[in-house]
């Protein structure tokens, strides 16, 4: 109980408010998503919401994966995000903060720089985030990331296959119109703070549209 009092008083919910804030966060592999996102969630005394929410999801991805079908993985992806979409609308409606990292921009930037055409765009109908952020460090260091996964094995051939293109990935966050977050030279939890902050404003500016008063013509 005291976790989530003090998670409150960081984040308070907008006056009124019957749902909680769905944030994501994108951006090229190596920029820190996995290890920020589940920080964030606890910050806002919310939900880390998970692929594994698609039950099978490990072995399904790996089978998807190995048969190295371009559009076939885009559209595997795109339909894991409906799902996420879904599971986290529920949560969402029940109050609870949601973060996920990896959300539709991810999916469309990375295929496209794989050479798969598609509209860059959020799907009708899914649930759009009240603060969408774009995780950034400097490419040294992303690069130095990526050599240390190689080295232990954990970069997958979709990921080299994407290195080449990243600068439509980065094109496509761009249009997305995502909030920059630059994690160069902080710590894990110093830039899920940051993201807090980005969280925070963007969901004062909603607020503030939706207070607004309409214009009468």
């Amino acid at each position: 109980m005291q976790v989530e009092l003090e998670a409150e008083q960081r984040f308070p919910r907008p006056r009124g408010a019957d749902r909680g804030a769905f944030v994501t966060l994108d951006g090229l592999s190596a920029s820190g998503k996995t290890t920020v996102a589940p920080l964030v969630a606890a910050l806002l005394g919310g939900v880390h919401l998970t692929d594994d929410t698609l039950p099978g999801f490990s072995r399904m991805r790996a089978e998807v994966d190995d048969a190295g079908i371009l559009p076939a993985r885009l559209h595997w992806w795109l339909m894991a995000n409906h799902v996420k979409s879904e599971k986290a609308r529920e949560l969402v409606g029940s109050g609870r903060p949601v973060v996920v990292e990896s959300y539709f921009p991810r999916t469309v930037a990375t295929h496209r720089a794989m050479g798969q055409d598609w509209p860059v765009a959020y799907p009708d109908g899914v649930l759009l985030p009240d603060a969408a952020v774009l995780l950034e460090v400097d490419e040294r260091v992303r690069r130095e990331r990526l050599r240390e996964r190689a080295v232990l094995g954990a970069l997958s051939g979709w990921h080299r296959r994407e290195e080449p293109g990243v600068a439509e990935s980065s094109r496509v966050y761009r249009a997305f119109g995502l909030v920059p977050v630059d994690g160069t030279g902080r710590t894990p939890g110093e830039v899920a703070e940051a993201v807090v902050s980005v969280v925070r404003r963007q969901v004062r500016i909603r607020r503030q549209e939706k207070e607004a008063p309409r214009e009468h013509h």
